[in-house]
This record gives C-alpha cells, sequence and structure tokens, in this order.
C-alpha cells in the first residue's frame, strides 16, 4: 500500500470492524472520510463473480468520463483483465480478505497513468459478505484525466492485506506480480506511441497542437 489516500481509508476501515471480520455498510458515515468521498466506491454483489458499482465518486467517473452507477466492477479492467478482476472483487467480498491493486491504466488516446486501488469488504443489511468499499488513487495525475477517458485498467499486482497487522507492517506481506496485458492493449499503444531516430527511442508526448 503506497498512497496515503489508501492508508486512511484502512486506517479508518480498521476502526470500524470492532473485531468483526468486516464492518456493516452503516458503519461508514461518509461525514468521517469526506476528504476521499470522490476517490471512493461501494459495489454490490450481483452473482457469481460479479460485482456492480452502487454508487462511485466523481474522481473514479472521471477517470472513464461517464456515471458508473450500476456498471459492472470488470468493466473497469480491459479485456484481458477483466475475469480475474471480477474474481478478486468478489474474493473480496464474500470472503471478508482486504486487497490492494497495482494497476496500470490505459486511456483511449494511448496515454498511460499508474494507480493504486484498495478493495475493503463490508456487509448489507442481513449481514451476508456482499459488498465491498473500494478507492482509487492515481499517482501524479497526468492532465489528460478528465479529457482522455480510460480504456482500462492492467493489473500488475495484488497484496492481500493482514488487518490484524498495523498499516506500517502491511508492507511484509510481498505483492503478487502479474504479467502485463497481452493483445490489443498496452502493446499496441506503446507501439504506436514511439519510433526510432538514430540510437534512440523517441516517445510521443501527450500535447499535440
Amino acid at each position: 500500500m503506497r498512497h496515503k489516500k489508501s492508508l486512511e481509508l484502512f486506517d479508518y476501515w480498521i476502526s470500524k470492524c470492532a473485531g468483526r471480520a468486516a464492518p456493516s455498510r452503516t458503519d461508514i458515515e461518509p461525514a468521517d472520510i469526506r476528504g476521499l468521498l470522490p476517490h471512493v466506491f461501494i459495489c454490490d454483489l450481483a452473482g457469481k463473480d460479479s460485482l456492480s458499482f452502487r454508487l462511485a465518486g466523481t474522481a473514479v467517473c472521471a477517470l472513464y468520463a461517464k456515471e458508473l452507477k450500476a456498471t459492472p466492477f470488470a468493466a473497469l479492467w480491459l479485456t484481458d483483465g477483466v475475469r480475474n478482476a471480477g474474481r478478486t472483487g468478489a474474493a473480496v467480498a464474500t470472503g471478508a480478505t482486504p486487497s490492494v491493486l497495482s494497476l496500470d491504466g490505459l486511456s483511449q488516446g494511448g496515454h498511460v497513468v499508474h494507480a493504486e486501488m484498495l478493495l475493503l469488504p463490508i456487509t448489507g443489511p442481513t449481514g451476508e459478505h456482499d459488498r465491498l468499499i473500494g478507492l482509487v488513487s492515481v499517482f501524479e495525475p497526468p492532465y489528460w484525466i478528465g479529457h482522455d477517458p480510460l480504456a482500462g485498467f492492467s493489473t500488475t499486482g495484488i497484496r492481500f492485506l493482514d488487518q490484524t497487522r498495523e498499516p506500517l507492517f502491511l508492507g511484509n506481506r510481498p505483492e503478487i506480480k502479474l504479467p502485463p496485458a497481452q493483445g490489443s492493449g498496452f502493446r499496441a499503444a506503446h507501439a504506436e506511441n514511439r519510433r526510432r531516430v538514430a540510437h534512440l527511442i523517441v516517445l510521443e508526448g501527450g500535447r499535440r497542437d
């Protein structure tokens, strides 16, 4: 867990667990995390390995330049990562196992952004583990967010968290590295945005006047 927003939400979630595997949705007071709300989302379990957005903050929606309510959770990923993303989200919700994902986001215009996603289980009115609260943090947010929508995320690493440990020691649990997205995703975008000049490889910048 590298982003301070992730640590802040994790600390708050731990404080609401009160010895349980996960807090109830009603334990989460939006006013307590008002500074994080633009980056926060809540998903409900709609079926096996299937989560849908109940709500998503403005900063999360801005990444895709659209409202995400009722959108499948896995639809935020490139085609190659949809299946694993669905399984990971469902495992967090039903297994009450928090996790943090390292992500690369590919925009429709070929830009790449690095991000982190924290996934934390919460329970619904029935007491079942059937939903999660999450947070997306972008490292060094680029100027084009909100103008060039993401085509999707690619997961580059997963770390499952032990809520019995203090956040300071969460780095002791190693991240599981994942292979990069295949096919028409990042490779194609990178190939389009580079050219060779003498012994140098020139990467095209984002500004086009």
